[in-house]
């Protein structure tokens, strides 16, 4: 009876609990403090999930503590606080996910805070502003629309004029302009590609006067340097690096006009419409997002003399990082049940390096005398340097000699300090492969210092040991690579004896001894990428454009975007332009003779 009388009362006791909970939260909902009521009903429903009574009240709390926060967003907004009433909004979301209203005005808040109506994004931006092959030129939905124009002996002239009445541009020629007939087939193809290969058949060259004229002139050196058309217009980047953007551009389109910004991270281009168009296409290839690594390391300094009493030996052979097996007859399980009873995973002839790097590696962290020197996570985007640097640092002095007059010899001892980094520095590129491979540039340097010495005359410089690997090594998303061979050997001498006698200045000796200890260490290195982002190219990126020649004019295939479809308007259907061909021969009337 007495269990049972005590688990009454600890039920009973909890029961009172729950209930308290509960009327506090009552409470505290009478007080319209909705905060501190889903506080206390969540406190109630936790211990008695089941209770539907408890339940609702938890969820009127919620939605009334909701509707508070969503009121004070309200006058915040109203008052310019806008951060204060968006972190309002959010609590109401949080409190009240479900409601769609909430998230409306949340993001009206938000435009608001940035300075006005809901805008363009950046891409759509630069969609809208993209060059065009015609700067200044109105055309309408009707340039889009593909041509039919056929000529056959044609005149080049009454071929321009014809292509104008099709869009509505006029064509003025220059004064050096001279006709020729001509004979191209113009079908199914938009305005600005017919007025492209016009030009390639007639060589002439336009320029845009106005936003309804065009003026046609002739393809020469002269014409092109006195009337050709030139643009300036401004880029902003976003993750290209600004020069090497610049000299790429340069170089690939041979523009000389190119003025960096870099306070902004921007360059201002002048050149005609069809380069700048074709550095937009370029700029928006190689301005993508950078993939990004993050790099797990962990450097282990192990006590390789007492690796060897075991026979384990650490070495760079020709698998991938530590290699570490077992004898036949020996499992792993059997060497963790071994270690797991207190007897010695380093039994001699117990293990030997052949295959199984975690195995071993478990083992050497497991060790007493092994130290963990670093374990850093690098993360950097893909071609930058990640750097750690774990230590002291220690002053060199550095002494140069200047002469004490002007001309004269240097004699005048000048010392300075340099301040060199002791310890763990590691420095770390990568690389990202589009196989999610991640090809490491590795620097790593341990260092510690030694002993003083004197030099010239001069005590206690310091001197240092060092250790220093540079590699480049290839691993996948998420492989583990072990890095071992930066030995050390330190050797100490220590005397021991019996107290009092041992410090004797002759007898000393019989009762004292010396013994020489050579301790060896190793470092052992783990490396792991992990892609944390990927740098994302379209099929259109990876298509090829035409640029022309450089004495020709561009054909204007660049940027490649897809031109907006406008629908077509049923009631006025563009007109179909008839063939121009040359005036037939009138034929000359057959005089009849007279009776």
């Amino acid at each position: 009876m007495r269990p049972a009388a005590a688990v009454l009362v600890l039920l009973g006791l909890a029961g009172c609990a729950t209930s308290s909970a509960f009327r506090a939260g009552e409470k505290a909902e009478n007080r319209q403090d909705y905060d501190r009521a889903v506080l206390e009903y969540s406190k109630a429903v936790q211990q008695q999930p089941n209770n539907i009574h408890y339940r609702k009240g938890l969820e009127r709390a919620r939605l009334r503590a909701a509707e508070a926060h969503a009121l004070n967003a309200r006058r915040m907004a109203t008052r310019g606080m806008y951060k204060e009433a968006l972190d309002e909004y959010r609590l109401a979301l949080d409190l009240n996910p479900s409601s769609p209203s909430l998230a409306v005005e949340m993001q009206e808040t938000e435009s608001r805070r940035q300075g006005g109506a809901l805008g363009l994004t950046i891409d759509e931006m630069k969609d809208r502003a993209r060059e065009k092959a015609l700067p200044g030129l109105a055309l309408g939905p009707g340039a889009q629309e593909p041509l039919g124009l056929s000529f056959r002996n044609a005149s080049l002239r009454e071929a321009y004029e014809a292509l104008g009445k099709s869009v509505g541009v006029n064509f003025v020629f220059d004064p050096d302009f001279r006709d020729q007939t001509i004979n191209i087939d113009l079908r199914d193809v938009p305005f600005e590609q017919a007025l492209n290969a016009l030009s390639t058949v007639g060589k002439t060259f336009y320029r845009v006067v106005d936003s309804r004229i065009v003026q046609v002139v002739p393809d020469t050196p002269t014409k092109r340097r006195e009337l050709e058309q030139q643009v300036v217009k401004t880029f902003f980047l976003s993750n290209a690096d600004l020069k090497e953007t610049i000299d790429l551009l340069r170089i690939v389109l041979g523009s000389r006009r190119i003025a960096p910004l870099p306070g902004a991270n921007a360059l201002t281009i002048n050149d005609t419409p069809d380069k700048v168009a074709a550095a937009e296409r370029i700029i928006d290839i190689v301005d993508k997002q950078r993939a990004e690594v993050m790099v797990e390391v962990e450097i282990l300094e192990v006590n390789r003399t007492r690796l060897k009493e075991y026979g384990i030996e650490i070495t760079s052979g020709t698998v991938q990082g530590i290699a570490g097996g077992i004898f036949p007859g020996t499992t792993v399980n059997e060497v963790v049940s071994r270690d797991a009873q207190g007897n010695n995973p380093y039994k001699k002839s117990n293990l030997l390096i052949t295959s199984l790097p975690g195995v071993i590696y478990r083992l050497l962290k497991s060790d007493t005398s092994t130290r963990l020197l670093a374990n850093p996570q690098l993360r950097t985007a893909e071609g930058q340097t990640a750097q750690a640097r774990f230590g002291d640092l220690i002053p060199v002095p550095v002494t140069t000699f200047s002469p004490i007059a002007s001309g004269g010899i240097s004699q005048q001892p000048l010392t300075s300090f340099d301040y060199k980094n002791v310890g763990v520095n590691i420095d770390i590129t990568p690389r990202v492969h589009h196989d999610n491979d991640v090809t490491l540039v590795l620097k790593l340097e341990v260092s510690s210092v030694a002993q003083s010495v004197g030099v010239a005359g001069v005590q206690n410089l310091p001197t240092f040991n060092s250790r220093q690997v540079t590699s480049v090594i290839r691993l996948r998303d998420g492989e583990t690579n072990i890095l071992a061979g930066l030995i050390s050997d330190a050797e100490r001498t220590s005397f021991s004896g019996l107290p009092g006698l041992a410090s004797l200045p002759v007898l000393g000796k019989l009762f004292a001894h010396n013994r020489k200890e050579v301790t060896e260490t190793d470092i052992v290195m783990t490396l792991t990428p992990h892609i944390l982002r990927k740098t994302k190219f379209s099929e259109e990126d990876l298509r090829s454009f035409s640029l022309g020649s450089e004495t020709s004019p561009l054909l204007f295939e660049v940027p490649g975007i897809p031109p907006v479809v406008t629908p077509r308007p049923e009631a006025s259907p563009s007109p179909r332009i008839e063939p121009i061909r040359p005036p037939s021969p009138i034929p000359t009337p057959t005089p009849t003779p007279q009776p």
